[in-house]
């Protein structure tokens, strides 16, 4: 028997395609900068560490301001700080290359700037994931549908950013690639503006709350063990993205045209598996769907290291990438829906701080690496983090093995994709 909810796509709602076009619009525009920015501090320096310190710079508020964040989502909404988050990154895109025209963007003041990039993304990423809720509803299938959707357009946005900031880059420059970036930002703020408001459940009146949100995700064996399997791809993948540029240096002759494939080749993987987790998600539970995913990627990574031609690693880093989606979807629906309505805006930064907390420091480090260290060796380490992580993921789905009365939809008790919220909760703690 087929459920109501399990044929409900979440593309029906107007306001989830809303929230979709402003994603894919301000990450067009990011994913550019992703290369831009890196690819000029790299070039014009020559230091991987100055590069990796960039990216440390630029996610290190992200972990440090979570809770204050969530306080934030929480009073104000997550419609008016994604939309105060858009306006905000405009303006700071716009002054890195209106200060370099200007001579005065010296290093010490790129790194202020992107330290408020990360500050205002500390609030803005989780304030989009509620947004994301708030347009499509608390279905747990139709939510992680819905955030495969979501990812489907980072993804797409992935894949077709570095691809032609590779060129324009190889045409003008790469600091002028972020004019579009700040373009994109503004555009997203304006598809935003039309969303009807939602009042919060209760009044954060209190630092508690984030207290009760922190004490939650790690009561919650669930939540906690994905949490610990978030940090660990928090610390493994941006090592992964910082590879990429080095690489392109290193072993194919500066070419930021190789450069913008291979970050394309991550988009276009990404892409692909949202896709299936799309498909997958009313089939399966989210928890399996994750360590499917995690051996999968653990699997590819293996490859990674080994020296090959620019096409075969570019289909090395999309296979990887196209199962990074099967565990992060499920993840974000379970953070969003397993706590109490009014634990979620506090949970939910928390939860995105395990993934963003490791990052800093990855990016710290891994520059000092490539910089001392065969890329090849540091590639190798991922590929035994990310196996790590892919066991972890394993014994959790073991442990939650759904019993025989949760095996099917139930009127009388919340289902999702057929299975027993009730028992499952139950089994699950």
């Amino acid at each position: 028997m087929t459920t109501v909810a399990e044929e409900r796509s979440p593309l029906r709602s107007w306001q989830f395609r809303r929230v979709i076009a402003a994603e894919f619009t301000s990450s067009i525009g990011t994913q550019m900068t992703t290369l831009a920015l890196p690819w000029f501090v790299l070039m014009t320096t020559g230091s991987p560490a100055r590069m990796g310190l960039v990216f440390l710079i630029q996610i290190l508020p992200v972990p440090l301001l979570a809770m204050p964040a969530g306080l934030l989502v929480a009073r104000w909404g997550a419609r008016r700080v994604t939309i105060a988050g858009d306006l905000s990154s405009a303006l700071l895109t716009a002054a890195v290359p209106t200060l370099y025209v200007a001579d005065m963007l010296p290093f010490w003041a790129l790194l202020v700037i992107v330290a408020l990039i990360g500050c205002v993304a500390s609030a803005y990423l989780s304030a989009q994931r509620m947004l994301l809720t708030e347009s499509i509803g608390l279905d747990e299938g139709v939510v992680t549908a819905g955030n495969a959707l979501f990812e489907t357009a980072t993804s797409t946005a992935r894949l077709v950013g570095p691809a032609v900031a590779g060129f324009l880059i190889a045409q003008f420059g790469a600091l002028n690639v972020l004019w579009i970036d700040a373009a994109s930002f503004a555009v997203s703020a304006a598809l935003l503006v039309g969303l009807p408001r939602h009042t919060p459940a209760s009044e954060p009146s209190s630092s508690h709350h984030m207290a009760d949100g922190v004490r939650y995700l790690f009561r919650d064996r669930v939540l906690r063990t994905l949490a610990f399997a978030a940090l660990g791809y928090g610390m493994l993948m941006p090592v992964v993205m910082l590879a990429l540029p080095v690489l392109a240096k290193n072993r194919y002759d500066a070419d930021p045209h190789v450069a913008g494939w291979l970050l394309a080749a991550w988009g276009g993987g990404t892409a692909l598996g949202t896709v299936v987790v799309a498909r997958l998600a009313r089939r399966c539970t989210p928890v399996r769907l994750a360590a499917a995913g995690g051996v999968g990627a653990a699997v590819v990574l293996w490859f990674l290291p080994w020296d090959q031609p620019v096409t075969t690693l570019a289909v090395t880093v999309a296979a990887g990438c196209m199962f990074l989606p099967a565990v992060t979807a499920p993840a974000v629906a379970l953070m969003m829906l397993r706590p109490p309505e009014h634990l979620r805006p506090h949970v939910v930064p928390v939860f995105g701080a395990a993934v963003f907390v490791a990052s800093p420091i990855a990016y710290g480090v891994a520059g000092v690496l490539f910089e001392h260290l065969a890329v090849s060796t540091v590639l190798t380490a991922v590929a035994v983090g990310a196996s790590l992580c892919a066991l972890l993921l394993l014994g959790l789905a073991r442990r939650t093995e759904p019993g025989p009365e949760a095996g099917g939809p139930s009127a009388a008790r919340p289902t999702v994709g057929g299975t027993d919220l009730t028992t499952t909760h139950q089994q699950e703690r």
